[in-house]
């Protein structure tokens, strides 16, 4: 497990080193540990210093071109995500070493029972990488089909790396995705483990004595705390980052809903319903795969109370009890955007209201001259791809 933890864990570092979501010093040491690497330190420097010096040259064009709305709440948006990635760096990495410690110890298990070792393999990932990589190119070349820009510079690209669909969620959801995922197989692992034991806990001469099921019981409920620690350690790795990525993606949802009412010659044109499928699904995805863990962690609940303790040995009895207290204080224990809110099935309710609530307002506010200001930017920023419209641009673009 922790072999092919690591294998499927190297794509997911290389995204998060290359867009700036994780230093590019940590490295495996020989004990297979995530580390921070002090025998390079210059090398490594010199390559975190060149990416932050290249992502500040292309803000500092975004800032200096024409303003537009749309493109600089998203460059607004790509330095929040990097500074609440990297201010829970430290947290990414316990989690990381703490998944691969766990990996051992269930290593040392193992051996009592035979079951099927829950992973996702390296080729499932691959696949999901190059599925969601193919989708981006292919929404880039359609929005060129559609909408060819006058020139291919290097604003051109700034407004590819920078606007829709942006770029960094993808690599949000596949590195939130890749952890959830994880712990939550492990769960699952210990939810088999539990199954092997003889039903009722009664003792079997030929396979385990009393003893030996006590010993067995106690090590996957230490096994069992251990995870859920490390799902709560999930909450202090990515629960800024969560933050960031629902509120931002809340406010493109809302607003990209109002410009496909209000502007019906944008929406024959630039695909809005694509984006807004694509961040819905993205914001499922989290919630579903926080809620798939809750349930695992919460099911072996039901093999301990189909249990009946009445006969059962003084040591037996204690495991069980011991079990239950500890997944009652385990119970409210829920992956948190940054203790704002709770990410579960309960979320996508709270996210219906507030979308509700935020169009209606923009309806209400749409004579408002913000609110006319912007969508006029807005539209400006599509039409000033088009080659018929260069010359009316050069001539009334800033009267719009």
């Amino acid at each position: 497990m922790t072999t092919v933890f690591k294998i499927t864990l190297e794509p997911i570092l290389t995204l998060g080193k290359i867009f700036g979501l994780i230093n590019i010093s940590y490295t495996f040491d020989p004990s297979g540990l995530l580390i921070w690497n002090i025998h390079s330190t210059y090398y490594y420097t010199f390559l975190e210093c060149t990416r932050m010096i290249v992502f500040l040259i292309f803000s500092y064009l975004v800032y200096t071109d024409e303003f537009y709305y749309i493109l600089h709440f998203r460059l607004v948006k790509f330095w929040i995500t990097i500074i609440a990635a990297r201010s829970s760096e430290i947290w990414t990495i316990k989690l990381i070493n703490g998944i691969i410690h766990f990996d051992q110890k269930l290593a040392l298990l193992s051996p009592a029972f035979t079951v099927h070792r829950h992973s996702i393999s390296k080729h499932t990932w691959n696949v999901l990488l190059a599925l969601l990589f193919l989708y981006f190119v292919g929404y880039e070349l359609y929005d060129i089909y559609l909408w060819p820009p006058n020139t291919f510079d290097i604003n051109t690209f700034l407004l590819f790396f920078f606007g829709m669909p942006y770029i960094l969620d993808y690599v949000v959801i596949v590195t939130v995705c890749f952890y959830l995922c994880n712990i939550a197989n492990r769960f699952q692992i210990l939810n088999d483990f539990w199954r092997c034991l003889p039903c009722g806990l009664v003792s079997v001469p030929s396979e385990w004595t009393y003893s030996e099921l006590a010993m067995l019981m106690e090590s996957i409920r230490l096994l069992h705390a251990e995870l859920s620690q490390l799902f709560k350690l999930f909450s202090l790795s990515y629960g800024t980052l969560l933050l960031v990525f629902f509120v931002c993606c809340i406010i493109d949802i809302m607003y990209l809903i109002y410009l496909m009412i209000e502007l019906e010659n944008v929406i024959k044109h630039i695909p809005l319903h694509m984006l807004n499928i694509q961040i819905v699904g993205f914001l499922m995805s989290v919630i579903l795969a926080a809620s798939w863990i809750n349930e695992k962690k919460m099911k072996i609940v039901s093999h301990l109370r189909l249990i009946p303790i009445s006969k059962l040995p003084v040591e037996i009895k204690t495991q069980i009890k011991m079990f239950m207290y500890q997944l009652s204080l385990l119970k409210s224990d829920e992956i948190s955007a940054f203790g704002f809110f709770n990410i579960n099935l309960n979320l996508v309710v709270s996210i219906i209201m507030l979308l509700m609530i935020g169009f209606s307002t923009l309806i209400q506010m749409k004579d408002h001259p913000i609110i006319l200001e912007m969508v006029k930017n807005t539209q400006l920023y599509h039409r000033n791809w088009e080659n018929v419209y260069a010359n009316n641009y050069s001539r009334n673009g800033t009267s719009l």
